[in-house]
């Protein structure tokens, strides 16, 4: 039984084998970002991943004292249609929010990812959320979009950018 028990064990040493895997600690192409702080990009904290998504869910509820919590004081907003940027001074906050809401009686909206990024080295950080938007509007109509916002995080843990990107769900 010793033996076997002795065969056992050593079979089992010999078996196993520790193996290393790489991972990469930094990746990407920052071709727009020359010098501001890194060639490549690193994940960014788990923190701005939360304020980023906790954004995108008070903006659908219309939770305008939440959203003032994040922003910096002066916000630019890039719309997915039109080209204008909307550059939003704390101040002018709630009005540009009921501005964009004014079509809908709600929007529910349903997170799926939150990726935070920054340059290897940089304070600022973006995250880019990806979420399902149901919208129902006034006149009864509804619609459904795949949106994807880039959210701008600056050094004061403060939002101070948004890129949005629609399409229409399936």
């Amino acid at each position: 039984m010793k033996k076997i028990l002795l065969s056992l064990f050593i079979i089992s040493i010999v078996g196993c084998e520790t193996k290393t895997v790489e991972v990469e600690k930094s990746a990407g192409i920052a071709a727009l970002y020359p010098g501001d702080g890194g060639d490549a990009f690193v994940m960014a904290s788990t923190e701005d991943a939360q304020m980023a998504a906790d954004l995108i869910l008070a903006f659908a509820d219309k939770n305008v004292e939440a959203m003032k919590e994040s922003f910096a004081d002066t916000a630019v907003y890039w719309p997915p249609l039109g080209g204008k940027a909307i550059t939003t001074p704390l101040s002018e906050l709630e009005n540009i929010v009921m501005a964009l809401h004014e079509p809908y009686d709600s929007i529910k909206r349903t997170l799926w990812n939150a990726i935070p990024i920054k340059l290897e080295g940089a304070e600022n950080s973006s995250v880019t959320v990806s979420f399902k938007e149901d919208r129902f509007y006034k006149d009864g109509t509804e619609e459904s979009l795949r949106i994807i916002d880039r959210i701008f995080i600056n050094s004061e843990k403060k939002i101070y950018r948004i890129h949005q990107w629609t399409a229409e769900m399936e």
